[in-house]
C-alpha cells in the first residue's frame, strides 16, 4: 500500500502510518449560536509577558492562531501588542508587532509557544486581547519513535 493518497482536490498528501493518527485539538472560546474561530479573552497589564500557549511534546504540529485586541480610541495607533513565537526550527523566537484595535493571523509549523507583550504603554495601563489557536498534529503509536505523518 502507498504513503501517498490523492485527495479530491488532486493534491497528493502524505498519510500517517497505520498506528498513527492525526487530530486537531483547538484552543477557543464559546458563545451561544457562534461557530467558527470564537477567540478567549485576556486581560493583560503593560510590560508583562504573557505566554498564552505552550507545547511540552515532541509531535510534529501545524498551527494556526489569531491574536488581538479590541478597537481602541485613536490615542492608542502608535501601540502594539508584540507577539512572540518559538519552533522547533529556530532557537531565536519569531517576533511579530501587530497594532493596537487590530487582529492577526499566523500559521506555523512545529509551534512550542506563543506569547504576548503590550509595549510603549505606562505600566499601569492594562487591556484586552483575543486569542484562538487550532493545533493539527501526527501522534506515532508504534516503536521507533516519532513520525512526520502529516
Amino acid at each position: 500500500m502507498s504513503d501517498l493518497t490523492v485527495n479530491s482536490t488532486n493534491s497528493v498528501r502524505k498519510k500517517c502510518p497505520p498506528k498513527d493518527f492525526v487530530e486537531t485539538h483547538k484552543f477557543q472560546g464559546f458563545g451561544e449560536n457562534e461557530t467558527g474561530n470564537i477567540p478567549l479573552t485576556f486581560i493583560i497589564n503593560a510590560g508583562d509577558e504573557y505566554v498564552l500557549f505552550e507545547d511540552f511534546t515532541e509531535n510534529h504540529n501545524k498551527t494556526y492562531f489569531q491574536v488581538g485586541s479590541p478597537t481602541l480610541g485613536p490615542e492608542f495607533l502608535d501601540d502594539n501588542l508584540l507577539v512572540r513565537v518559538t519552533t522547533d526550527s529556530s532557537e531565536i523566537p519569531l517576533e511579530y508587532n501587530v497594532p493596537l484595535s487590530q487582529t492577526r493571523a499566523f500559521q506555523l509549523e512545529n509551534v512550542r509557544g506563543v506569547s504576548v507583550q503590550l509595549n510603549n504603554l505606562p505600566i499601569f495601563f492594562q487591556r484586552q486581547i483575543s486569542f484562538y489557536l487550532e493545533k493539527t498534529f501526527c501522534i506515532s503509536c508504534s516503536e521507533g519513535g516519532t513520525s512526520n505523518g502529516m
